[in-house]
């Protein structure tokens, strides 16, 4: 059972539960009305749980626990993704969560490189995207050259320090 330190919130129409000591997420069975551990399960990169008929992403149901103004449910909202500070998306440590806009949730990516082979010019060709416009960064003889630029702007135009991908 969970202990004393909980957090609860309501989504989908169901109590939950989160203890803060073991992580788990609880909530009353629909047959023997008894308090569960709700099952986390992988999918792709992400963590996901099953609340009602609905299926959550857990660090959005975990996000939610922590501020129960914030609407869950509405992932189209400018303002509405959470991004993983740290890139792992299986972290959901509330310390590693944050609710950002869509773009800045994209710019936090581990695999997003900014750079690339641009076979013409035989050269590594470095840009980065900002409001939908690709802004260009110049041309490299080396790879870590065009790494690096991308690196650079990414701390200009993103405003964030990047996680180095090579």
């Amino acid at each position: 059972m969970f202990k004393f330190c909980t957090l609860t919130t309501v989504i989908n129409g169901q109590e939950l539960k989160y203890d803060l000591e073991s992580g788990e997420i609880w909530a009353i069975d629909g047959r023997t009305k008894k308090w569960v551990v709700k099952a986390v399960t992988r999918v792709g990169e992400y963590l996901q749980i099953r609340i009602g008929n609905k299926i959550y992403k857990h660090h959005r149901v975990i996000y939610k626990f922590y501020n129960p103004e914030w609407n869950i449910k509405d992932s189209s909202i400018k303002n509405n993704s959470i991004d993983h500070k740290n890139g792992k998306s299986t972290d959901n440590c509330i310390t590693n969560l944050r609710n950002v806009t869509h773009q800045q949730n994209n710019w936090n990516r581990i695999k997003a490189k900014g750079y690339s082979w641009h076979k013409t010019k035989r050269k590594w060709e470095a840009k980065i995207r900002l409001n939908r416009k690709n802004i260009y960064l110049g041309l490299y003889d080396l790879e870590e050259d065009a790494h690096n630029a991308y690196l650079e702007a990414k701390k200009i135009y993103h405003n964030i320090t990047p996680i180095p991908t090579l």
